[in-house]
């Protein structure tokens, strides 16, 4: 008799398990082998991650309850999501929790040429929006190992924080001098560091030209110059 009760509470427990995780909706997600400089609240480091309908790297914002990360490895996991009753001010909606390591796998660290080529140059910013610019002397310039950029906005010098992937970057914390400008210089450099402040672009390299894309939108073109030493 005692058996069988033991039998039927496992079963009841059971149940209740299957039902909470059903409820909690689990899901499969592909974590990066690195974190990317990102903004909630304010600046901090996100998960890059991948759903299973992802083609692209996406900032997961939130945490994953249990998950132990280690950089340099590539996680595929199982998560559970569950909608809080009462969300606190600044967080998420949503609880997540892990569920179960699927995958971990050491990524080996490979040189990424065009980052290379990036840092080696000087990059004069020669289109905006679709529109040519001339003579606009405005330019960035690359510190991958300090993860610094300088440059100028066509009269105020330029500075901040970035971060890259092979294909992606962002920019943080964009700053300028306060040189007095005349009109067209300054609604040059009033655009300039709206497009950059606190924005992921995608990019590629054509020809000499360094392209940055927001929604497959061309948005800000460079022409490759020498680096002054």
């Amino acid at each position: 008799m005692k058996s069988i009760l033991n039998k039927l509470m496992l079963a009841f427990l059971l149940s209740i398990s299957t039902s909470f995780i059903a409820k909690s909706n689990v899901f499969t997600l592909t974590v990066k082998e690195d974190l990317a400089d990102c903004t909630g609240v304010g600046p901090r480091k996100c998960y890059q991650v991948k759903y299973s309908n992802s083609k692209n790297w996406e900032f997961f914002y939130s945490e994953i309850i249990g998950f132990k990360y280690e950089s340099g490895n590539q996680y595929i996991l199982k998560v559970s999501r569950t909608k809080r009753k009462n969300v606190p001010a600044d967080a998420s909606a949503y609880i997540y929790k892990l569920v179960k390591v699927v995958k971990k796998t050491r990524m080996a660290k490979v040189e990424n040429k065009a980052l290379n080529f990036i840092a080696k140059h000087k990059w004069n910013l020669i289109q905006l929006n679709g529109k040519t610019l001339e003579n606009a002397n405005a330019f960035l310039k690359f510190d991958f190992k300090e993860k610094r950029f300088s440059g100028n906005s066509g009269c105020n010098n330029l500075m901040g924080s970035f971060s890259a992937t092979e294909n992606t970057i962002s920019f943080t914390k964009v700053g300028a001098t306060r040189m007095f400008c005349n009109e067209d210089k300054n609604k040059l450099e009033q655009e300039v560091i709206k497009l950059l402040s606190d924005n992921t672009f995608t990019f590629d390299i054509a020809d000499q030209t360094l392209n940055f894309y927001q929604k497959d939108n061309l948005v800000m073109m460079f022409g490759k110059s020498t680096m002054e030493k």
